[in-house]
């Protein structure tokens, strides 16, 4: 049998390599590249598209949770307010109170006075004034240690048709002396269509304060009250000692805010760092509740979580490159045994076909020739 020419062997030899792609052929000899490209690139950038996606969920949903926790605290606000009001409106509804109001009656007044006090234990003071905001009768609470005496008070005074636009007044100091905050709560009275009078109380903040702190802002977040000037009502850090602070120039307070609520991201600090806020507005009253919280604290369960996630992958991906690298090993040895084999190969052929040459007789002359 006449063994196939040499080139017809090469050419059979390179058929397979011929309809590959140079790249795919280069990739095949690389195989830590390869194993970069197509394993590590795409789980770095599935990694990051995953972090990216996560991160907004979280940031949505630590979002909610700010706003029901400013929520929470807007109602408590409003139904203590609204306790108190009601309250207010109880004892001027009583038959005797309008008389002893239209009559000028401090007595009277005074004892209907009293049972507001003793109705609503976080009340500091209550008057009733007239229809020109001038003072009919006064009581202070034996809690809070005064003698009653006005003039002490920081409170400022309006007249009952102011009142009734501004129900809640902003946060002053009761005096100087004790420095608690107050806040003035007022309720028109009213002769049919006539507005006759006004019964006015201050209420204590830290009564307030007490069922804000209830409300948890987790994990590193806190929760405060502005007033419609910009000053705190309760804020959980004191700054100072019974001031109240005008905080206006803050990010959360200098914004539009709705009963809705509304989320707000801002910078604040040095070195700053960002924030993430729910701004409440409590529309009868023009205060506003801000839940707020770091955005390190607040993505950093998250951040744990992916850690783990991270240091599993890592955990796995070192078996992975340990297996890989096995493997590339054994590959790059197959393909030298293979480049060998074919050097040898070609060495053979060429001495087989050599070895033929030589014994193969030498070509007859023509026989016209001779």
């Amino acid at each position: 049998m006449t063994p196939p020419p040499a080139h017809a062997l090469a050419s059979h030899a390179t058929l397979p390599w011929s309809v590959c792609p140079p790249w795919l052929l280069w990739l095949y000899r690389k195989p830590w590249v390869a194993l970069e490209l197509f394993l590590i690139g795409p789980l770095v950038a599935m990694g990051v598209w995953v972090y990216a996606a996560q991160e907004r969920q979280w940031r949505a949903r630590e979002g909610e949770d700010l706003l029901v926790a400013a929520r929470l605290a807007a109602r408590i606000i409003d139904e203590e307010l609204m306790r108190t009001r009601h309250m207010q409106e109880a004892v001027a509804a009583r038959p005797g109170f309008l008389e002893a109001l239209m009559r000028r009656n401090e007595n009277t007044l005074t004892t209907y006075l009293h049972i507001l006090l003793e109705a609503v234990p976080m009340l500091d003071r209550a008057s009733v004034t007239d229809a020109a905001g001038q003072a009919l009768a006064e009581v202070s609470s034996m809690r809070s240690g005064t003698d009653g005496d006005a003039g002490a008070s920081q409170e400022p005074s309006l007249t009952p048709l102011a009142l009734q636009q501004q129900p809640v007044s902003g946060v002053y100091l009761r005096d100087e002396a004790s420095g608690e905050k107050m806040v003035r709560v007022s309720s028109a009275v009213h002769a049919g269509p006539q507005l006759v009078g006004a019964v006015q109380v201050q209420y204590r903040l830290r009564e307030l304060s007490r069922w804000l702190e209830k409300v948890r802002v987790e994990p590193a977040g806190f929760l405060y009250v502005v007033d419609r000037e910009g000053h705190l009502v309760t804020y959980p850090f004191q700054l100072l000692p019974g001031k109240p602070k005008d905080v206006s120039g803050w990010s959360p307070v200098a914004h539009h805010a709705s009963a809705q609520g509304r989320l707000l991201r801002f910078r604040h600090g040095a070195p700053a760092r960002p924030w993430t806020a729910a701004v409440i507005a409590l529309e009868p009253y023009g205060w506003r509740v801000i839940a707020q919280q770091p955005d390190a604290a607040m993505l950093q369960p998250l951040h744990r979580l992916l850690g783990s996630c991270t240091a599993l992958l890592i955990l796995l991906g070192s078996l992975m490159g340990f297996l890989a690298r096995r493997w590339a090993h054994l590959h790059e040895t197959a393909l030298r045994l293979l480049a060998q084999q074919a050097r040898l190969l070609r060495i053979s052929e060429q001495r087989r076909l050599r070895v033929r040459l030589r014994q193969a007789p030498p070509p007859q002359p023509p026989a016209d020739a001779t």
